[in-house]
């Protein structure tokens, strides 16, 4: 059989196998609507680190969107079918064409997993659009290096390198705004004034985190103005070990409300979903120095209605003698129906004060995010002490 012929039959094998191969790929089957998709990424992409995700989100009377994600199995079906987690929070801003969030990809372990942009209508059904499957990859395997180009011999000998100087790593404690806009506020919660709205990507020094556990971080503007920031809107950069805890003002007096001239109605609630802390559970139960370990956190909606939105938990860990911060880091739950709990499990390494009293501090949707009727019983803290390990 000549040479020619074996490339025949290999490009025909070839073209007969495409078919059963794209039936293996999951089939959406819907048309995405113009206002309401995910341009970027695309399928069958490799995702790391803070990754922006495009789109278009601006549909007639929306009321705000909020993007998910869920893992799936290596037949890239759902792994949790209904267990959905927060990638990007809800935001009522239209974003047509843009960037509609940062998804902080290094929160979640390396694995395949659809994407899932939800855009929700006052009065009407809410319109969705997934993307799948997708790749994160934060740890890419030992073996899987770049590509070195070789130069061949005909190439001229490429001139000297000028040596640069290796850039100086700034480990100033700062935040960096992730949303399209952040709002800097008079305290550590969004019933206090705004100071001034900052757009994407403006970075801020800390000069503290909040006492009362909210997990705002307390920064100055360029000006010298200070103010609170919520760690939902941002991600932190440089070494926030050891930031001092800083107390806000006092909460704001409601505004009164004007008499009304008919017969006072009572006002329903926003939501009738209930967000409660629960247990606290370590993984080991004593934590060693400088070795990572699980908080387990349980989250219930003890309310009537299921809550709108995926949302965050905020953790922050003090050295109990001082109150100074040791750690931070941040979990996600799905959306919640009646009754139903589920448990945060979120790794944290702490490296300072071992032999000593922690406290850990965890608080759900701190930014106040998710409409519910009561905010009062969203905060646990637990304690623990941390073993010497393999610390020196």
């Amino acid at each position: 059989m000549s040479l020619r012929r074996v490339f025949i039959a290999l490009a025909l094998t070839l073209v007969l196998a495409l078919p059963a191969f794209a039936q293996t790929l999951p089939q959406t089957g819907v048309v995405a609507d113009p206002n309401a998709n995910i341009s970027w990424p695309p399928p069958v992409y490799v995702l790391r680190g803070q990754f922006e995700v495009r789109g278009t989100a601006n549909l007639p009377n929306m009321s705000n969107y909020f993007i998910e994600f869920r893992p799936l199995g290596s037949d890239l079906q759902p792994l949790t079918p209904d267990d959905w987690f927060p990638a990007i929070l809800p935001s009522a801003s239209a974003v047509v064409d843009g960037v509609l969030g940062a998804w902080d990809t290094r929160l979640t372990p390396d694995g395949l997993y659809e994407l899932r942009l939800t855009v929700n209508v006052t009065g009407g059904q809410a319109v969705q659009q997934s993307i799948t499957p997708l790749r994160l990859e934060n740890t890419p395997p030992p073996f899987a290096v770049t590509p070195t180009t070789v130069p061949t011999a005909t190439q001229p000998p490429a001139p000297p390198a000028t040596p640069t100087p290796e850039p100086t790593v700034n480990t100033t404690p700062r935040v960096r705004i992730t949303t399209p806009q952040g709002n800097l506020r008079e305290g550590d919660s969004t019933a206090y004034r705004i100071i001034v709205t900052l757009p994407n990507g403006t970075e801020l020094n800390i000069r503290g985190i909040s006492n009362r556990g909210s997990g705002w971080y307390y920064v100055m503007l360029p000006d010298g103005r200070l103010g609170w920031m919520s760690p939902d809107i941002v991600e932190t950069l440089g070494d926030l070990t050891g930031l001092p805890l800083v107390a806000p003002p006092p909460p704001p007096a409601p505004t009164a409300a004007p008499i009304p001239t008919a017969a006072p109605v009572t006002a329903a609630p926003a939501s009738n979903a209930n967000l409660v802390a629960g247990i606290v559970v370590l993984d080991p139960g004593s934590p060693n120095c400088a070795q990572t370990f699980t908080v387990g956190f349980d989250v219930a909606n003890l309310g009537s209605e299921n809550t709108i939105a995926s949302g965050t938990v905020s953790l922050v860990d003090v050295r109990a003698a001082d109150g100074s911060v040791q750690g931070t880091t941040i979990g996600g739950f799905p959306v919640l129906s009646p009754g139903q709990t589920f448990r945060v499990n979120m790794p944290l390494t702490i490296s300072t004060w071992y032999n000593e009293t922690h406290r850990i501090t965890l608080t759900i949707d701190s930014g106040n995010a998710i409409p519910e009727n009561n905010e009062g019983d969203n905060a646990r803290t637990h304690e623990y002490t941390l073993q010497k390990g393999s610390c020196p």
